[in-house]
């Protein structure tokens, strides 16, 4: 009988793994994902100065003597006739001295009186008192405003992604085996038992 000897050899597996994590990358286009069109807002005013219509100064210039025709035909008219009337009552005072003799009243008197006459006052006035009467418009101020506007259209896709999927892959880097060989070890096998 033959005696054998076992020949065993075997060697592990070995897993391969290799991973990739992926990646997510986004690009935006801000520049291009808007367009925005703006109006400023506009303010416009006109205006118009008071304007001066007419300048009334017929009171003043009558306070200087100087009246207009109209008023001065009823001015004139009342100081020559308040004239007349204190002429005609000079005159006729100096008739009624002449006519009492017994007073001593002469011709020559008379005409010293009429001839050199007492000295007027004198008085220091200002003219004109009455002022002037100025008649104006008002003026008037018109303002517009336009508002101002901001319109934004925005595109579809103002932010594009790209991105891969996140991999695992597993394989058998070297493969386990086991090997048995019977190998004889002696031709014979003695038994005693």
């Amino acid at each position: 009988m033959f005696i054998y000897n076992l020949d065993i050899q075997f060697g592990y597996g070995g897993i391969g793994i290799d991973t990739y994590k992926g990646f997510i990358d986004l690009t935006t286009h801000i520049q291009e994902s808007f367009d925005m069109k703006t109006q400023s807002p506009e303010l416009s005013v006109t205006n118009t100065f008071p304007i001066i219509e007419d300048i009334d100064s017929s009171h003043c210039r009558t306070d200087m003597g100087y009246p207009q025709p109209f008023v001065a035909s009823s001015m004139w008219y009342n100081e020559a006739k308040q004239y007349v009337i204190e002429y005609i009552g000079s005159k006729a005072a100096g008739g009624d001295a002449l006519g009492a003799i017994e007073k001593g009243i002469s011709i020559g008197d008379i005409v010293e009186n009429e001839s050199f006459p007492e000295p007027p006052e004198i008085n220091v006035d200002a003219v004109p008192k009455t002022p002037p009467r100025i008649t104006f418009r008002y003026g008037e101020i018109k303002s517009d405003l336009y508002r101002g506007s901001v319109k934004v259209n925005i595109s579809d896709k103002p932010v594009t992604v790209d991105h891969d999927r996140a991999r695992v892959n597993i394989y058998m880097e070297k493969n386990p085996y086991i090997t048995i060989k019977a190998v004889p070890k002696g031709k014979n096998i003695d038994r005693i038992a």
